[in-house]
């Protein structure tokens, strides 16, 4: 990949909710930023666009738990590599991205934990069609289906008048930046080297510990570095974490 490759770390992992019914803080002014229907999310999961049991106006069903969206603890997808996956395996097909300034190599369709996180965001399965139901919420609930383009189009397009890049990617990710790509420096000398399956703070995955995939770049568990970053990105730290430029 040459310095003139693709930058856009797109936000894979930016999920949708309804923002109201008191779960998060409220501003008080008007317009984009903070102010009513303008939602104040907090950092960690439960206060962040992850917990879906308030996208429940928008055709999700309230599973009465903020971790069985993703997570069981028992049963669990063992396809995918992301811990106690609760989730079916997405099946794109996918278009990857390519690149004549590309020297790294792009799998032919997503991998690894980006599967994990595909299977919200490309918007091929509904975000609460879970594996396990809680014990709780058996004969109790019904799935209704609905999938991540309600809570994009719904909640920040009509709801909160703001819409963020990257919440639905859809199966064509060849406008994003390329995962399932085998990180080797070696092939390319703009890239800084890694060393025991990371690259400074960011993490590689696959078999091997050099696979770049969506969670090398995002942590959907903590929102402190927006949106769901594994680090700052000011002044481009976290891309020239990778990018020898």
């Amino acid at each position: 990949m040459k310095k003139t490759g693709s930058f856009l770390f797109a936000s894979f992992l930016v999920m949708c909710i309804f923002c109201g019914n008191g779960l998060f803080a409220q501003g008080g002014g008007s317009g984009p930023g903070p102010g009513p229907g303008n939602t104040i999310f907090g950092n960690k999961v439960a206060d962040t666009p992850h917990n879906l049991r308030k996208a429940r106006n928008m055709g999700v069903e309230d599973l009465g738990e903020v971790c069985v969206y993703c997570h069981t603890p028992h049963n669990n997808n063992q396809q995918i590599e992301a811990p106690l996956w609760n989730r079916e395996t997405p099946v794109g097909p996918y278009d990857m991205y390519d690149s004549p300034s590309i020297d790294m190599i792009i799998a032919g369709s997503a991998t690894g934990v980006s599967l994990a996180c595909l299977s919200c965001h490309d918007n091929t399965i509904g975000l609460d069609q879970v594996i396990n139901i809680p014990v709780s919420q058996f004969g109790q609930v019904t799935l209704q289906g609905g999938t991540i383009s309600g809570c994009a189009s719904f909640c920040h397009e009509i709801h909160h008048k703001t819409t963020f890049e990257g919440t639905v990617m859809g199966t064509d990710l060849t406008d994003d930046h390329p995962i399932s790509l085998t990180y080797d420096p070696s092939q390319d000398p703009n890239f800084h080297p890694a060393a025991n399956g990371q690259v400074g703070a960011l993490r590689l995955y696959g078999t091997n510990k050099d696979q770049v995939e969506c969670a090398s770049c995002h942590n959907p568990h903590d929102n402190s570095n927006r949106p769901f970053l594994r680090m700052s990105n000011e002044n481009s730290a976290m891309c020239l974490t990778c990018h020898d430029i």
